[in-house]
């Protein structure tokens, strides 16, 4: 790595997680015991999920934050999820679901949020209006996702 950049871009990526909880608990904010576990199991195969799941934590801690892309991000971290665990990298969040084999009730929870966040100016697709969308619905969003993550890692690796 030649450029001070590169060297500042690559230690940033090695300790993300570690910088993103600094900020945390500069802003007095508590953490998740479900966004540790989650961190926890992005680790292996699941780890460019990781990388997701981060940005999603970032949009929200930021000097200005993004919850319309945290939002975003926190779907589209159980999509990824779900397109490894399944082995079909060109798969859709909708389309997976219905092949995961999950419980039922699950199984529409987790496609009715798909479906929410689809529908929400300015999270998947573009908008008109100006978004309401607050820090609550994108740290619902990345609590739902975490808990997400971490049952369906559960219930795949069980039946590896």
């Amino acid at each position: 790595m030649k450029t001070y950049t590169s060297r500042r871009a690559y230690v940033e990526s090695l300790y993300a997680d570690v910088l993103l909880d600094l900020k945390r608990i500069q802003a007095h904010k508590p953490t998740s015991r479900n966004w540790t576990k989650a961190n926890d199991v992005l680790a292996d195969e699941l780890s460019p999920v990781r990388t997701q799941w981060l940005k999603a934590k970032n949009f929200i801690v930021a000097s200005q934050p993004d919850f319309e892309n945290s939002i975003k991000e926190s779907v589209n971290s159980v999509e990824s999820c779900l397109m490894i665990l399944l082995d079909e990298p060109k798969g859709t969040l909708g389309k997976l679901i219905k092949r995961a084999e999950i419980d039922e009730d699950i199984q529409r929870l987790v496609s009715q949020v798909y479906g929410m966040a689809s529908n929400r100016a300015f999270v998947r697709h573009g908008g008109t209006e100006a978004s309401s969308l607050g820090r609550a619905e994108a740290e619902f969003f990345l609590e739902f996702a975490a808990s997400s993550i971490i049952y369906l890692t559960a219930k795949f690796k069980r039946r590896s």
